[in-house]
Order: C-alpha cells, then structure tokens, then sequence
C-alpha cells in the first residue's frame, strides 16, 4: 500500500462515501479557516485502489502571556475505509497514515490529538505503541430506529415542545439564501461570547452547506425556528452514514423565554433525523465538555440521550510528559 497527502482541494480524487467528518467538503470548509491547513491522507493499494482515507486538521496556536507560537494536529474520528476491510484491516491501514502523520511534525507543534472514536478498543494498540496518553471522553447520542424520538424526551420538555407550538413557533430547514444568511448569523452572534466553543467563519459554513456546484449539501443542513415571521432559533447538523450529528444550535431564550427556541432548535434537527431513517443522533457538543457545563449535558439528556465512555489520545512533542501522564491515565 501507498499514501498519498493532499494539501488543496482541488487535486482531491472522488473518495469514498463515510463520516462528514473526513468528508471532501469538510476539507474545503477548513480551507478557509485562518490559522488552520487541512490534509488528506489516502491510502491505496497496489492497483491504485483506494482503502481509505483520513482528515488531519493543523492547526496555529499564538498565546501572548506566556508568549507561544506553536502547532498542533487533529485527528476527529478513525477514517474512512471499504466495506470490505475488517477491523484489523481498518486498524493497519489506520497505523500506516498515523505514520504519515508524525513524518509531517515540525520543530514547532506542540501535540497531536485523536479525538472522536467511537469504539474506544479501535486502534488502542497502535496508538498505545506510540506513546499517546488516553483521556476520558464521553459521547451522547439518541437512537432514532427502535422508539420515537417524542416517547424519549422528558415530561418536561414534551410541555416545553407543546406550549412552544401552541402559540405558533414553527421549524424546518433553511433552504433559500436569506434563510441561511440569517441563520448563519444567529449561531455567529450566539457563539461569539463562548470561550469553549468557536464558530468557523461564514464562508466555512457555507462550504459545508452548499456543493461546489451551487446546490444544497446532503451532508449538512441548517434549521430555523421561527416566530411571526422572525427567526428565533438555530442549528447546523452534519450527516453520515446511519448518523446525525449535531454541530451548533442556539436560540433567543432572553428575549423568547416562553417559546423555548434553543430546545425548539434541536428538536427541529431530531426529527427531520428521524423522518430521514437515520438511526442514530449525536451532539458533538457534550465531548470534551468541560466540568463547569454540567448544567449543559443535563439540559441534553432531557431528550432522551444515551451518554457512552470513550476515549481522547493525545501525543505532546516531549517524551516526559507523555510518560508521566501515561503513568496517571493508563
């Protein structure tokens, strides 16, 4: 097998379909982020048939006190892979591009992170083997196949859903220019404010709404909630196979308290989910969340979310600390 590593956008080959987290429009979006440079790293094998392809995210850190301009890389997830390869397979084609990876550190970054897994036994021996330490993390996430997404959510906010559409809130997907301009900048002025969380700018979003041919994405949709003609509420949801995953969401709660329209936004992305047969829904948001946001994992779980341990690598350019944090966590 060989790897290839491409760098633009527009020399990337038709890859294979899987996560919109390693997505060719994911790849583009990152593109116009500043401060940050996108790889694809795609195996092959000895006919020049792809066996999968991985998404690594360098990104600059510019700190002022104390004064550090340093690098680091992201993995979110294990990759994409055929069909036909099985878990070992998966894990040794993983191990070759992980390789790859550590060939492209510079002098200056700072540690690379692996991030997203969901089976937590997944290339545990690989990355073991290079010194990574492994972190808790946890994932949350509504089945959508075996139960309605109604029979799941609290007493509470099966009220909240109710009184909200009772006097006239009403959601759907943005589909029009000025629909998901506003949008976009609902969820813009909302997470402006959030230390924990940044929102990619605009013309990174609309890479991932929109195909290069102008047409709406089958990889992620924006919904708004609306009130008397008034957008009160917000969220962007990318889709995979079998899966979707709740990226941003906000809502006018100060101003529209009784119209719930953080809870309605949500809502608006869990079912089309499941008017869609995806069998599974997920918030990015509750991994990695930090102990001070309990209130807000709490406020998830009303909907009937499922919380599941999992596991976050890192690998820090000194040997040390590697080994004294592995001393700690494993």
């Amino acid at each position: 097998m060989h790897i290839e590593i491409h760098t633009k956008s527009e020399t990337l080959p038709e890859l294979i379909k899987g996560s919109a987290l390693h997505s060719s429009q994911m790849f583009r979006s990152l593109e116009q982020e500043s401060g940050c440079k996108p790889y694809m790293l795609i195996c092959y094998d000895s006919n020049g048939n792809e066996l999968g392809h991985l998404l690594v995210i360098k990104k600059r850190s510019i700190r002022l006190l104390p004064p550090v301009f340093s690098y680091w890389y992201t993995i979110n997830g294990e990759g994409v892979y055929k069909e036909q390869n099985d878990n070992a397979g998966r894990e040794k084609i993983f191990a070759a591009m992980l390789e790859k990876v550590f060939d492209m550190f510079d002098f200056r970054h700072s540690f690379i992170e692996v991030a997203n897994i969901e089976d937590s036994r997944f290339a545990y021996s690989t990355l073991s083997s290079h010194k990574f330490v492994p972190r808790r993390d946890r994932r949350l996430y509504i089945s959508l196949h075996s139960k309605h997404p109604h029979e799941r959510l609290t007493r509470a906010y099966k009220a909240h859903i109710r009184n909200a559409e009772s006097r006239g809130v009403t959601y759907r997907q943005a589909t029009t220019h000025r629909e998901i301009g506003e949008g976009l900048k609902l969820l813009r002025n909302y997470y402006r404010s959030k230390i924990q969380r940044n929102l990619p700018r605009e013309k990174a979003l609309l890479s991932i709404l929109y195909t290069p041919d102008g047409s709406l994405s089958p990889q992620a949709k924006l919904f708004i909630v609306e009130y008397k003609d008034k957008i009160i509420g917000s969220s962007l949801c990318l889709y995979e196979d079998g899966r979707a995953n709740l990226a941003y969401s906000c809502g006018l709660r100060k101003s529209h308290p009784l119209l719930y329209p953080g809870i309605m936004a949500i809502w608006a992305a869990i079912t089309d989910a499941h008017n869609n047969n995806y069998a599974h829904f997920e918030f990015l948001e509750a991994r990695a969340l930090p102990r001070f946001k309990r209130k807000f994992l709490g406020m998830l779980l009303n909907y009937g979310g499922k919380q599941v341990g999992t596991l976050r690598w890192q690998h820090f350019k000194w040997n040390f600390i590697n080994k004294i944090l592995r001393r700690i966590y494993v």
